[in-house]
């Protein structure tokens, strides 16, 4: 049984990392009386996380039929992302405009300092390195409503799901160029490498969605 604390949120929490990770596949049916008795809650608080996943577009409600975890089309991951374009150029600004933009530049740059300069790179680990950076981004900008704004970002992670992967070397030569920007405190540069980042994924995804 789960420990008291909002059982919606943790069964909420629960259900998020198995979407994102596909323990739980696209299209899948969520069965409440499953889930309920493999997360040890009652039907009423799984019902909340399921409104919860739906508001954040990892599952939709079918009338008559149920929950069941959303297919996420190409077209909704080239939204997604020109969203986090302009939420993230809004971050980073407000990063390199404050008191500790140097102290935050250098922290933002070590999830990457170790692949600089390898010839082969693990890429698994610099995915992980990639969604902490992107997520830190909100949290280093503290700004609450930046934060719920971006409840969108498990897209990053779903996006390599189709495969819609960039050359490694030349993302960490752009997140170097990033860091930099937000450590001389120069925030319309910041904003503008970080925009141009989004945007090279944005293009790849656009290719790929002609393609198919």
């Amino acid at each position: 049984m789960i420990a008291h604390k909002d059982l919606s949120v943790l069964a909420y929490e629960k259900l998020k990392a198995n979407i994102i990770s596909g323990k739980l596949a696209p299209g899948e049916k969520l069965v409440q009386e499953k889930l309920a008795a493999d997360l040890g809650v009652s039907r009423m608080p799984l019902h909340r996380a399921f409104q919860m996943l739906e508001s954040e577009m990892l599952v939709e409600a079918k009338p008559r039929r149920g929950f069941y975890v959303r297919n996420v089309s190409l077209n909704t991951l080239i939204e997604a992302f020109e969203c986090r374009e302009v939420l993230e150029g809004l971050a980073v600004r407000r990063i390199a405009q404050g008191d500790k933009a140097l102290e935050i530049g250098e922290k933002l740059w070590n999830n990457f300092k170790s692949f600089e300069g390898q010839e082969s790179i693990d890429e698994d680990a610099y995915r992980k390195a990639d969604q902490v950076f992107h997520n830190s981004l909100m949290d280093y900008a503290d700004n609450e409503v930046l934060k719920r704004l971006n409840s969108f970002s498990h897209f990053l992670k779903q996006s390599y799901v189709f495969g819609l992967v960039r050359d490694v070397k030349e993302t960490i030569i752009e997140h170097k160029d990033i860091c930099e920007a937000i450590k001389r405190k120069d925030a319309r540069e910041a904003e503008r490498l970080i925009r141009e980042h989004a945007s090279k994924s944005i293009e790849i995804i656009k290719q790929k969605n002609k393609q198919e």
